[in-house]
């Protein structure tokens, strides 16, 4: 007979940050919510990226059964402004413990503690995109899977002033973090990126981490002696009855101009033996598509990528740039964080932005999860106000849309 809600177990739930004797624990409670396992190796490059302080552990007498992080980050926001983040991760809860809570009282702790400690937004990658619009996530980006057969199409060669270089890791620690600096303000989306993170998240490439392929390889684009773009990437061999059949796995492609841009895109699909190249995280609106022989190759597939909750309304809408001036009034409904209901007049003149809370009634009325949604200028709040996810006349969505829409497509490169 099935049991039923009485039969469920009481629970004595704790839920707090770890202390470091836990650590183990909770890096195996982490692990197994996501169906691998821990490695001893680990615990250096845990204590580096994620403190104590900042990880959520809900323990039911002894025994961790849910696990929370974040890491503390800057996020791009239009205009190139950098804004205070903390970005949630490693959320998992013990198959014997779903539906009953856990998440939501860590997520409680979570967000109560980044938003007195002043940071103005969460944003998340989403294993289950189900979950997280009840705590006022919305899905603010969207990502492109590109696969393409090179045999079946061909790229312009980079024009002589740009040669593109092959570097070893150690090379690539020294030139890789610069170049990205100087490009992540350009693009919303972007995150900072620490001396700490670059050693712990972006070169840390361990044999378990390769599934098959080479270890990582980086090329860099050099104009005038100076770098100007690289591109970080795997190869994969195959063959199939004699024929090579290998893929190039593209990691992460960062240039400062397109022509840097193009000619790392002609060494990625002009290497011997590896006709399949596909990236998993390329923009929504990279122009590859444009630059192929034979467009119907490039192979497109959209998935969400970053979700971004506003804890802090005023401060988050006054940081960024929009692309049209107006007056909005906006009702903001948020189902988890109070504090941040109400009505917000956010006024745009001549690039000065204002936003503050006042008592009016307002033109457009949004839950937390749609504002988030529209934050980093990828979505349309016309389609939103079509889906039903907000309201307002046509005229008061159409300025909104104007407003919050960005020319260049956000993007997030990396998961968190």
């Amino acid at each position: 007979m099935a049991q039923g809600p009485s039969s469920i177990p009481a629970m004595d739930l704790t839920v707090r940050p770890i202390v470091e004797s836990e650590t183990a624990a909770f890096r195996h409670a982490i692990a197994r919510g996501f169906g691998s396992d821990a490695r001893d190796e680990g615990h250096d490059r845990f204590y580096a990226t994620l403190p104590l302080h900042r990880t959520v552990a809900a323990l039911d007498g002894p025994e961790i059964v849910g696990t929370l992080g974040e890491f503390d980050l800057e996020l791009t926001v239009p205009g190139g402004a950098a804004m205070a983040m903390a970005g949630t991760t490693v959320a998992t809860v013990r198959p014997t413990h779903r539906r009953r809570g856990v998440l939501t009282k860590m997520m409680r702790l979570h967000l109560d503690t980044a938003h007195e400690r002043g940071d103005p937004l969460a944003g998340l990658w989403a294993a289950e995109t189900a979950i997280y619009g009840r705590y006022g996530f919305g899905c603010a980006a969207d990502r492109h899977d590109v696969e393409l057969d090179t045999r079946n199409t061909s790229f312009a060669p980079p024009p002589d002033e740009v040669r593109v270089d092959l570097v070893d890791g150690s090379a690539a620690s020294q030139l890789l973090p610069g170049m990205y600096e100087a490009v992540r303000r350009s693009r919303a989306g972007m995150l900072s990126r620490s001396p700490v993170w670059w050693e712990h998240r972006r070169f840390y490439d361990p044999e378990h981490h390769r599934d098959g392929a080479s270890e990582r390889r980086y090329a860099v684009a050099m104009r005038d002696g100076a770098p100007t773009g690289y591109a970080m990437f795997r190869q994969k061999e195959k063959w199939e009855g004699f024929v090579p059949n290998g893929e190039i796995i593209v990691i992460e492609v960062v240039a400062g101009d397109d022509t840097a841009r193009r000619a790392l895109w002609h060494l990625l699909t002009s290497i011997d033996l590896f006709p399949n190249v596909n990236w998993w995280d390329a923009p929504v609106d990279d122009p590859i598509v444009w630059e192929a022989s034979n467009r119907r190759i490039v192979k497109r597939t959209v998935w969400d990528s970053i979700w971004v909750s506003i804890l802090d309304v005023e401060t988050a809408l006054e940081g960024r740039a929009y692309e049209a001036d107006g007056r909005l009034l906006l009702g903001l409904t948020h189902p988890f964080c109070p504090w941040a209901e109400g009505t917000y007049e956010l006024v745009v003149t001549a690039g000065a932005t204002s936003c503050r809370r006042v008592t009016a009634d307002p033109d457009v009325r949004l839950d937390a999860a749609e504002l988030g949604a529209l934050y980093l200028g990828g979505r349309s709040a016309v389609a939103l106000a079509r889906a039903g996810r907000i309201e307002g006349s046509s005229a008061a969505v159409a300025l909104a849309d104007r407003m919050f829409r960005t020319a260049v497509a956000p993007w997030c490169p990396e998961v968190f």
